[in-house]
């Protein structure tokens, strides 16, 4: 046998542990921060209530101490401003799929994004989603704190 008589078929891909993206089906990887960052705004979006886009980075930066699936979440603090490319990432995620719109520095949830629950079920196992559930409760709590009454924050 020479290499000319050698053909290969089908090569398998270099990293088995991903399977190829299918709606509906299991991912076999870890979840990457901006999934999870979807999952934490868009579960504490409520309907017509605003999320300025800076106090989802600023509120987001103060929970990652008291969050472990916040862990892996990187800043970029400049004075008082707070940022982050993951959390950007995941807002333009949410905005290209129709989950959220954003106007005047805002975000608002649409219509059909208590859909985005099917969306996680694909790539997270149930326990990721009760955990990143909680934590959106808890950052839509700080979110309603924090936008009706923003001089009682520190």
């Amino acid at each position: 046998m020479t290499i000319s008589d050698v053909r290969i078929e089908k090569a398998e891909p270099l990293s088995r542990g991903f399977r190829e993206e299918t709606p509906g089906a299991m991912m076999n990887r870890p979840p990457r921060m901006k999934e999870i960052i979807s999952g934490i705004i868009l579960l504490a979006a409520r309907g017509k209530e605003p999320m300025p886009t800076a106090k989802v980075h600023s509120i987001l930066h103060a929970m990652k101490s008291h969050e472990s699936i916040l862990s892996g979440l990187r800043f970029s603090l400049t004075g008082a401003v707070c940022y982050s490319r993951d959390i950007d990432q995941a807002i333009h995620h949410l905005t290209d799929g129709g989950f959220l719109k954003i106007v005047a520095g805002s975000a608002f949830a649409v219509e059909h994004a208590s859909g985005f629950g099917n969306y996680l079920s694909g790539f997270l196992t149930n326990s990721q989603i009760q955990v990143v559930h909680s934590a959106s409760l808890r950052f839509h709590e700080r979110m309603r704190r924090d936008v009706k009454d923003p001089h009682d924050r520190p």
